[in-house]
């Protein structure tokens, strides 16, 4: 039976001791990732050689043999540290290739900029009672909080742990096997998402937009404002900062959560799901223009981009992508354009209809402005499904084994 590879965030409860000592490791490894660094620079700038991970890995092997900060510590450990600091270095040489616009060489960390370490380990993973345990005693089993259990034929391949304020967690990579068959098989539903709902589905489902950075703006506001006073590098600035963050990490978890449970209710609905190809870049672009052609509407543009953000549709999809992977549901993405002004009944375009609540057709459509926004979706979704059908051509439609899906738009 094919595998999957999946990931499970858990918070860790560390005793004081435990904290210290994650605390003391994130540390070091952020000092040899600087260090990595410099030597490569130096390397380059004074003799032209170029170091690369091999390179940097046989150098750890004899660094671990006099140096107890990173022999105290699994191997695994470090070479991780290393390989970040290679996917960095790639990731530079890639744009400089690509020129498309500023490169930015890799950067030293700072402390604030510097918040994870993690190891692979084939065989020294293992959950047990609630804690996490593994080879090398970094700092002993770590309790975690178990909000939903690991499947039963999980098998642990990696732990990243990330350190935000003072909050701990841990993420686990596993490989387990494929979920079964969906429950409702044969079935398609189109999904329109925005700022009013959330998300809106064919069959008229609609998820709220819970608004979470709208919600906490106020003390959002006044915790950037204070900070905004602090004097550079003093105590009450760190600890302003810190109230800040704690804020944006309360918006980002309440954010995280309505996401996943929209994601998966959308998943669970149907076995083909037509999703907008939207392109986010475009729809937040500023309309503040210039000095010699000054932009129109820009404070209600400005708004809107920030009801975008705080919506994260764009983050809804990539969400769905891949929940829908795992419970064998198609997910296709067609052409948005005129979805929300095309009468789903008669086809008419009618570019009134944007600032309306309701789309009321001389047809006699009356229905949500999202709802009808959705069966413009799935049947354009057909559409394309029909087109690659008689082309022949599998990868127009996705993967398209999945048999037929309803015929009626409307009944989806």
């Amino acid at each position: 039976m094919p595998q999957q590879i999946l990931t499970h965030v858990y918070r860790l409860q560390p005793t004081r001791a435990q904290h210290a000592a994650l605390a003391k490791i994130l540390k070091d490894q952020r000092f040899l990732y600087n260090a990595a660094l410099q030597e490569r620079r130096d390397a380059w700038r004074r003799a032209k050689v170029s170091i690369g991970l091999n390179d940097q890995t046989r150098a750890l092997t004899e660094i671990r043999g006099f140096d107890p900060t990173y022999s105290g510590v699994p191997y695994d450990v470090s070479k991780w540290t290393l390989k970040r600091l290679d996917d960095a270095m790639r990731a530079f040489f890639k744009r400089v290739k690509a020129k498309a616009g500023k490169a930015g060489f890799p950067r030293f960390r700072s402390e604030a900029r510097w918040r994870s370490f993690g190891f692979h380990q084939k065989d020294g993973l293992r959950v047990r009672n609630g804690r996490l345990l593994f080879s090398g005693g970094i700092v002993g089993g770590l309790r975690m909080r178990m909000h939903r259990p690991l499947p039963d034929d999980a098998v642990l391949k990696s732990a990243v742990f990330t350190r935000e304020g003072n909050v701990w967690r841990v993420a686990l990579t596993i490989k387990t096997e494929t979920a079964p068959g969906h429950s409702r098989a044969s079935t398609a539903i189109g999904v329109d998402v925005g700022v009013n709902w959330l998300a809106a589905t064919s069959d008229g489902v609609f998820f709220e937009n819970h608004r979470p950075r709208r919600q906490r703006e106020k003390a959002l506001r006044r915790a950037a404002r204070a900070l905004a006073r602090c004097q550079q590098g003093s105590r009450r600035r760190r600890k302003v900062r810190a109230r800040l963050q704690r804020e944006q990490r309360h918006v980002r978890n309440i954010r995280t959560t309505c996401m996943h449970d929209v994601a998966n209710a959308i998943a669970r609905s149907a076995s083909t799901i037509f999703v907008e190809a939207l392109n986010l870049k475009n729809m937040t672009r500023s309309a503040s223009g210039s000095l010699a052609e000054p932009g129109v509407q820009v404070m209600q543009k400005r708004g809107l981009n920030r009801s975008l953000a705080d919506a994260a549709p764009g983050r809804l999809i990539a969400m769905l992508r891949y929940k829908a992977e795992r419970a064998g549901v198609e997910v296709v993405a067609i052409d948005p354009r005129n979805t929300s002004r095309t009468c789903s009944a008669c086809g008419v375009v009618d570019a009134a209809q944007l600032g309306r609540d309701r789309y009321r057709c001389g047809c006699g459509l009356d229905l949500q402005r999202d709802h009808n926004a959705a069966i413009n979706i799935l049947q354009r979704g057909f559409a394309v499904h029909e087109a690659a059908r008689r082309l022949g051509d599998r990868n127009v439609a996705g993967r398209g084994e999945r048999g037929p899906v309803n015929a009626d738009p409307l009944a989806a």
